[in-house]
């Protein structure tokens, strides 16, 4: 990240921080190495939690301290949340070329096991909220939760890889059997793994017949909203989709819009009030 979009982000961040109170949260270690960050209302958990999964390349705070803003927001709301760092991201452990969808299902039921097993967390009120790529790992296995909440939704796994990161990635990574790339606010590196789980895994099929509640938001520039009809005509439960205007996939974080952001999360907390 440039130091002008870290400055961006940090605004923002900021900006966003200074109208809602940060209640209690813990740093928190999970089996397998994970690290996290538990949030629950100052008078404790008492019912409904939620799962919080970053996207690819970032970590359990995300671009611009968004999800760190959505889990004092919650909490605000009586809603207790754990946000954590897939192993090879953030403070976990393990290294980021080992990544596989796999290892991402796996962190993620990690987490829910554990935020399930917080004192006052009902286990039948377990929610999640995936941004970009954490939204795909979310609704891989949309069953484990009563409702499922992305941003900026992703819906072919293999064609949007192969876009962002292009064929001559890809071919390095089939050659070496690890391929490295900067993308600009930070570096990735992947193995030939990564590709092959992709392929192990329809996002579109696995979702399908979903009977919790989903509500999907992206910004009007987001390629995401081009997946809205098909996810939503998958679904069986209660649904509901939000175009951002002006918004693309980063909700406002790097063109200094921080009512973005701040709307995006104002729809997600209202939507987890009535459906946990």
């Amino acid at each position: 990240m440039s130091v002008s979009a870290k400055r961006v982000a940090a605004t923002l961040a900021l900006g966003l921080l200074s109208s809602v109170s940060l209640g209690a949260e813990t740093v928190v270690d999970l089996p397998n190495g994970i690290r996290g960050t538990l949030a629950v209302p100052d008078s404790g958990a008492s019912g409904a939690a939620v799962v919080v999964l970053h996207g690819f390349g970032s970590s359990r705070d995300e671009v611009g301290g968004l999800f760190a803003v959505q889990a004092a927001d919650l909490a605000a709301k009586g809603i207790a949340s754990l946000r954590i760092d897939f192993r090879g991201y953030g403070e976990s452990e393990g290294e980021m070329a080992d990544t596989t969808l796999e290892g991402l299902i796996a962190d993620a039921a990690t987490a829910r096991t554990f935020l399930a097993g917080v004192e006052g967390v009902d286990g039948a009120r377990l929610g999640v909220i995936g941004y970009s790529f954490g939204a795909a790992v979310a609704m891989l296995e949309p069953d484990d939760f009563k409702t499922v909440v992305v941003w900026g939704q992703m819906g072919d796994l293999q064609t949007e890889f192969h876009e962002f990161l292009g064929q001559e990635f890809y071919d390095r990574a089939a050659a070496d059997g690890v391929a490295s790339a900067d993308l600009g606010w930070r570096t990735i590196s992947l193995k030939q793994s990564f590709f092959e789980s992709l392929a192990r895994h329809d996002l579109a099929d696995r979702f399908a017949g979903y009977a919790g509640s989903f509500l999907t938001i992206a910004g009007a520039a987001d390629p995401a909203v081009n997946y809205f009809d098909q996810y939503l005509s998958l679904a069986a439960g209660r649904t509901d989709a939000v175009v951002i205007p002006g918004a693309d996939h980063m909700l406002g974080v790097f063109s200094d819009q921080p009512e973005i952001g701040q709307q995006v999360i104002d729809k997600t907390t209202a939507w987890l009030g009535q459906t946990l």
